[in-house]
């Protein structure tokens, strides 16, 4: 259900189902009824201020970057008191439910292009923070081709930007695919190099079917990012 303010009748967006839910906010789908496009409207959980301004950083911060590979953000609004951002929507599933059945040649291809979308947000000065494979979204087209796109700019770190968001100490990413001063919770050591070793952690997956770094727990993920290499790919598949 959409948040409990937004009216039912609401005359920019027609909401036509949910999409996800995620740690901070709730996805619909929904038509645009002025340009009659669809979208993706992502709305935050609670109402507490620092959400909604992290909501409008990963807007402001996604809208910046302008790459085929990168989901783009149409719009920052509120409606009953409810911050979203309308973004493009895209017909697809995520990396995480589709690379068992892509071909090596199709898998190195979206990596291909999945570096290119993080490189034109470094350039923007943006740093992603959590690269995984459920934060890219595969589409594929009639030619059976795959079009992949980064999301989920969450977490995302904006250099060009001095704000207090991130706490000194804040653990950020998805333990296997963090790279070790994420691990170690280094925040003001996180730079675009952080991002490479995610995409790299994210090769290794499509690559052998698992990830890099795997245990029983966050701590024994965590430790093995930070004390051990990953099994070299040709002896782990």
């Amino acid at each position: 259900a959409l948040p409990a303010a937004v009216p039912a009748d609401w005359e920019r967006y027609a909401v036509l189902g949910l999409l996800g839910r995620g740690g901070m906010g709730t996805v619909f789908k929904a038509r645009d009824r002025r340009l009659g496009r669809l979208v993706a409207l992502k709305f935050i959980r609670g109402d507490e201020p620092h959400l909604v301004t992290r909501l409008q950083q990963e807007a402001r911060a996604q809208a910046r970057i302008d790459h085929p590979h990168v989901c783009k953000v149409h719009e920052v609004g509120e409606v009953a008191g409810q911050a979203y951002i309308a973004m493009q929507f895209i017909d697809g599933q995520p990396l995480s439910a589709v690379h068992g059945g892509m071909t090596l040649d199709a898998k190195v291809m979206a990596m291909v292009a999945i570096a290119e979308g993080v490189h034109a947000a470094h350039r923007q000065g943006i740093i992603h923070r959590d690269l995984k494979p459920a934060n890219v979204m595969m589409e594929c087209d009639a030619a059976g081709l795959w079009h992949p796109y980064v999301m989920d700019f969450g977490l995302a770190h904006d250099t060009t930007v001095v704000n207090g968001l991130t706490q000194s100490g804040a653990l950020l990413g998805t333990p296997q695919y963090m790279s070790p001063e994420q691990a170690r919770a280094e925040t003001k050591k996180i730079d675009r190099r952080s991002d490479v070793f995610s995409l790299g952690a994210i090769l290794y997956e499509l690559l052998t079917g698992h990830a890099a770094f795997e245990g029983n727990s966050l701590a024994e993920v965590l430790m093995r990012v930070l004390e051990q290499d990953p099994a070299p790919p040709r002896g782990s598949r």
